[in-house]
């Protein structure tokens, strides 16, 4: 498994407090997520809803990046 996968869940449990709920079916258990993109080579962050089909923000070079744009979206619904 990539470490950015492990990261991830670090990251995950790290920030679980400031994470705010699903601003679309109010699911409290969000996760942070590690994609790859393809050009350039490098790491990107996002959070997801974990109900299937729901909510994600994606694609930031940080994990604080990340959190902040989630959690502004879930605020201005």
């Amino acid at each position: 498994m990539a470490k950015r996968f492990e990261l991830a869940d670090k990251y995950t449990e790290k920030y679980k407090s400031v994470l705010l709920p699903c601003r679309f079916c109010g699911n409290k258990k969000i996760k942070i997520v590690s994609d790859r993109s393809i050009f350039p080579p490098k790491n990107v962050w996002g959070v997801v809803c974990t109900t299937p089909k729901c909510d994600c923000v994606g694609d930031y070079a940080s994990v604080k990046e990340a959190v902040k744009a989630w959690n502004e979206r879930a605020k201005n619904e």
